[in-house]
């Protein structure tokens, strides 16, 4: 299983320790992943609920073309006090008209009739293939049984069962330490291709068992949000599906204020950073995360900018997977985003991992040494690359994978 914070990119605060589980770990939740058949072998529909009466935040995609389980659950649900998810995998039910959003409502009222819950209290889901029908005879039978197995371990069954071109698995739990003794979080998230952020990205799940507001607990997985999934890249493409929800339902008994809720603010933060980094590092073939940081800029709006070119450049994205310093790539990038009006040579630092290459647009000799701590670099799977424009006091961040033989493979064979 997959711990959390195995990123040196997302160290954990003092407060929590990763422990074994997934989005069941929290008291009061139980969950469960089965295979239906939208796959030809691996589970695909999940179901996870809170055994109380919880309180919710819930983003999702900004795509105008979001698909039928988003618009359900965004226009219909109660996304302040959403109590269960009913997730399936295989097909995105998107872009599949009327048919497609009355399947969606099936899925929904069914999951709701069978936890005995109010129809807008149950959220919905669904990841895969855009423009196919769902074939409701399986979804149906899947949901039946979903619901039969529900455990209060099966947190690892519901994060296998909504994971698709997924290499690897993306859930954890964290343990934090407050003052009145522990509350835990835990996680499940999917995610490889059509990864850029927008409100949020992917599917990403997150369970807690700490007594808090409905503001509170919005405003700190906003927060959390717009930290992890809002900095990730893999091919600049936003789904038409992305969905985080997060649940929070006081079964520890313990009600947090003040100091405690900074600390599961933090905790919360680095779990979501964690999954983010875990989606990006599974990009679709890719072999290397990296987390690009621009200072120098203008303007908060010129250092997101030149951020997003230089992530989003695929001349950057493949010398990476070549393991090429190659400089001239980013700074080209970097240019792309500057406005040329009374933009005069773009003087610049470019530096990897600390070994400067470019400083005040002139290239740096290095040293043998230099030469041997870069290669080491660039053969990590993580890697740090600077850019200081000195333009100004501005600065962003993203985090964004390398583009491989595999990503065109994977993606060129995605129908079938």
């Amino acid at each position: 299983m997959m711990i959390v914070a195995a990123s040196r990119f997302a160290p954990l605060p003092g407060c929590a320790l990763p422990a074994e589980g997934s989005v069941t770990f929290p008291m009061g939740f139980r969950g469960a992943g089965v295979h239906a058949g939208l796959k030809r072998s691996r589970r695909d529909v999940g179901i996870l609920v809170s055994e109380l009466p919880a309180v919710s935040a819930a983003f999702f995609t900004r795509n105008g073309a979001a698909a039928a389980p988003v618009r359900l659950t965004r226009d219909e649900g109660a996304t302040g006090a959403l109590q269960a998810v009913v997730v399936n995998s295989g097909n995105a039910n998107a872009c599949t008209g009327p048919q497609g959003d009355a399947d969606a409502r099936t899925m929904r009222d069914l999951a709701a009739e069978l936890l005995a819950l109010p129809a807008p209290q149950v959220a919905v889901s669904s990841t895969g293939v855009i423009g196919l029908p769902l074939p409701m005879d399986v979804i149906e039978k899947g949901i039946g049984k979903a619901a039969a197995k529900l455990a209060d371990d099966g947190g690892e069954d519901f994060a296998a069962a909504i994971r698709t071109t997924d290499r690897s698995e993306k859930q954890g739990a964290l343990s934090v330490a407050v003052k009145g003794g522990e509350v835990r979080l835990g996680f499940a998230a999917k995610g490889a291709g059509m990864i850029s952020p927008n409100m949020a990205t992917t599917l990403c799940f997150v369970t807690c068992d700490a007594a808090v507001s409905a503001a509170d607990w919005y405003a700190m997985t906003a927060a959390a949000v717009g930290a992890s999934f809002n900095r990730i890249t893999v091919d600049g493409q936003e789904s038409t599906n992305d969905m985080v929800l997060a649940l929070a339902n006081g079964a520890s008994g313990i009600r947090l204020a003040d100091s405690d809720l900074e600390r599961l603010a933090e905790a919360l933060q680095a779990g979501l950073l964690a999954m983010a980094l875990a989606v990006v590092g599974d990009g679709e073939g890719a072999t290397t995360t990296v987390h690009l940081r621009v200072d120098g800029a203008l303007d908060d709006g010129e250092a997101e900018r030149v951020a997003r070119a230089v992530a989003g450049s695929p001349l950057v994205k493949t010398a990476v997977y070549g393991r090429d310093a190659n400089w001239g790539r980013i700074v080209q990038s970097a240019g792309m985003a500057l406005s040329p009006n009374g933009c005069g040579p773009l003087s610049c630092d470019v530096a990897f991992d600390g070994v400067a290459l470019l400083r005040d647009g002139v290239p740096l000799a290095l040293s043998e040494a230099q030469e041997a701590a870069l290669a080491e670099a660039l053969a990590a799977a993580e890697l740090d690359l600077s850019v200081d424009l000195h333009r100004g006091a501005a600065s962003s961040h993203v985090y964004f994978s390398d583009l491989t033989h595999d990503y065109v493979r994977i993606n060129a064979g995605a129908r079938t």
